[in-house]
């Protein structure tokens, strides 16, 4: 769901970063070699090795660098929400429209662990990092939920997060595979009826 970074005013670090962002995500990472990178981020190749070693480096600095852009994001369009009802629903309600946006690429998270090479432990920790973040996020949203309102009050946070975690991620590789955004609702309808089975377990 990020947005591209504009490449006036930035270090030679960001241009290069801000780059790969946007040549990761739409090309693929194997598809993406470092002279397009360095091409297109108008650096000296010298410059670019000085910042990023090797294009592992690089990816972990993208994916970190993602999280923290995505998560941002996801944040701010979900918190102008006016009740807690809507803000727990927003990270779903958000995904149509970014999907169609990037023509169903999909999450850049889901893309990395297919294409990177197994053995790169800050890559596999840079995406559970990013999982984690938007677990936390969920849990943030219904405890909120919670809190506010009395059709949330059953709730358990933490198994929410999770459950709300699973179909999030789901609803977006359903997406992808189809090309369409109908899965979307179908993770709604899903999400509020594990919600009332919570309801009907208590």
């Amino acid at each position: 769901m990020v947005k591209d970074m504009s490449a006036s005013n930035q270090s030679p670090r960001d241009r290069i970063l801000a780059t790969a962002m946007n040549l990761f995500y739409r090309q693929g990472f194997s598809a993406t070699g470092i002279n397009q990178i360095i091409h297109e981020a108008d650096v000296a190749r010298a410059s670019f090795y000085d910042h990023f070693p090797s294009k592992m480096d690089l990816l972990a600095s993208y994916a970190a660098e993602m999280t923290r852009k995505e998560i941002a994001e996801i944040r701010a369009d979900v918190f102008v929400r006016t009740s807690a009802r809507a803000r727990f629903f927003g990270p779903l309600d958000l995904l149509a429209p970014w999907l169609e946006a990037s023509e169903y690429r999909g999450c850049p998270f889901q893309n990395i662990m297919a294409e990177a090479p197994n053995d790169d432990a800050r890559v596999r920790e840079a995406v559970r990092q990013h999982r984690e973040s938007l677990r936390a996020f969920f849990q943030e949203l219904a405890l909120d939920a919670k809190n506010a309102d009395p059709d949330f009050s059953h709730l358990c946070p933490e198994t929410t997060a999770l459950t709300y975690l699973l179909i999030f991620e789901g609803a977006i590789a359903l997406c992808v595979a189809y090309r369409e955004a109908s899965p979307i609702q179908q993770a709604r309808t899903i999400l509020i009826q594990a919600l009332k089975i919570a309801t009907q377990k208590k």
